[in-house]
């Protein structure tokens, strides 16, 4: 994949995230308006459901993956996969080497999102196909992307799948259903539109492909293991999808009540927490303005105004990715830098704009 002559930032992705003033990164081309972007390391969310899973002793493994169909589905428009759509589904016009070549098409594609790099092993038109991804990274979530795609391919609802890890390679199993059927990914876990918001953010982009500068020295990919890597932490990152984390909590606390927004609160501190040990050794001068910025150039959001005091930090914020995460993020800077733990008081918590206060516990 070409990359940016003064940058080295890949210039495909170059033109499809868009870096926005309010510390947003909007997905452009055919999913304008569908899809917003976020950079986390690949095993922040993953664990974070998997730290839920334990506290509330049953796996959300499911959710996650009907909410991360409805993305895949969103891909699969972006691409040359789109055109299958077209092709009748008679055997004899999809046979298995064209499906294989459509996959092999869209590999970069789907390695620089840094989900691993896929190929098609079978397909047999109307009825299944089977998946491998080698150097896979968050299962659950490339299980539903993946799922999503082949869904659009067949124009199918609810096909039944199977995964498991063989050799160290993800294999997704998928088979049509029998007859019409219903999710929850096409009912309750449909994706909140994008509203695109001004902010105070900005960044010093490169003068070639307009990359902020801070991405294309942070972030450096290897597509021939579908992989991005953080190169001032040496950890692995992925990109996805924002709305899909706020459809699965809004859909947790549905069936579960308000209390598992306090759980994973709690478990997003504490990741974000060893976190900031890690990467930062101890909060400097210069903390918030390093920790805010890189939420930003991450996607998270960046607040519409802020104030830092001794005791406490206030927060009002437009476009976070998701309001209970991001607030748990600051919780852990707070706590980080002042050595305290913390309380944390809501003034607002609309779909689109929350403001909080982190204070010292008395």
């Amino acid at each position: 994949m070409r990359k940016c002559s003064e940058c080295g930032f890949p210039l495909k992705f170059a033109r499809y995230f868009d870096w926005r003033s309010d510390g947003t990164i909007i997905g452009t081309h055919r999913v304008k308006g569908q899809s917003r972007i976020t950079f986390l390391e690949c095993g922040e969310l993953e664990g974070l459901f998997k730290d839920l899973s334990v506290v509330l002793g049953v796996s959300i493994d499911h959710i996650l993956i009907e909410a991360e169909k409805n993305i895949g589905k969103a891909f699969y428009e972006s691409t040359p996969l789109r055109y299958l759509r077209f092709a009748p589904h008679s055997p004899r016009m999809r046979p298995e080497w064209v499906s294989k070549a459509s996959v092999r098409i869209v590999r970069n594609e789907v390695a620089g999102l840094g989900s691993g790099v896929i190929r098609a092993e079978s397909y047999h038109a109307g009825e299944s196909m089977v998946i491998r991804i080698s150097n896979p990274c968050f299962v659950e979530r490339t299980v539903g992307n993946t799922v999503g795609i082949y869904e659009s391919i067949e124009r199918v609802h609810g096909v039944a799948y199977e995964y498991s890890i063989e050799g160290g390679d993800l294999v997704i199993r998928m088979r049509n259903p029998s007859g019409p059927t219903e999710t929850l990914a096409d009912t309750r876990l449909a994706l909140d539109p994008i509203m695109p918001a001004e902010g105070p953010v900005r960044f010093d982009r490169c003068a070639v492909c307009g990359v902020p500068r801070a991405a294309s020295d942070w972030f450096q990919w290897d597509f021939s293991r579908g992989s991005i890597t953080n190169r001032v932490t040496g950890k692995r990152e992925v990109t996805g999808a924002a709305q899909t984390v706020s459809a699965m909590l809004r859909e947790l606390e549905a069936e579960l009540g308000e209390e598992v927004l306090g759980l994973l609160y709690d478990c997003q501190k504490e990741i974000t927490h060893q976190r900031l040990a890690r990467d930062y050794g101890e909060a400097g001068a210069d903390f918030w303005e390093r920790f805010l910025f890189e939420g930003a150039v991450r996607g998270l959001g960046y607040p519409a105004d802020h104030r830092i005091e001794d005791n406490s930090v206030t927060v009002r914020i437009i476009n976070a990715y998701q309001h209970t995460l991001y607030a748990a993020k600051v919780a852990a800077a707070f706590e980080f830098s002042t050595g305290t733990q913390s309380s944390i008081e809501w003034e607002t918590r609309r779909p689109y704009m929350a403001a909080f206060t982190v204070s010292a516990e008395c």
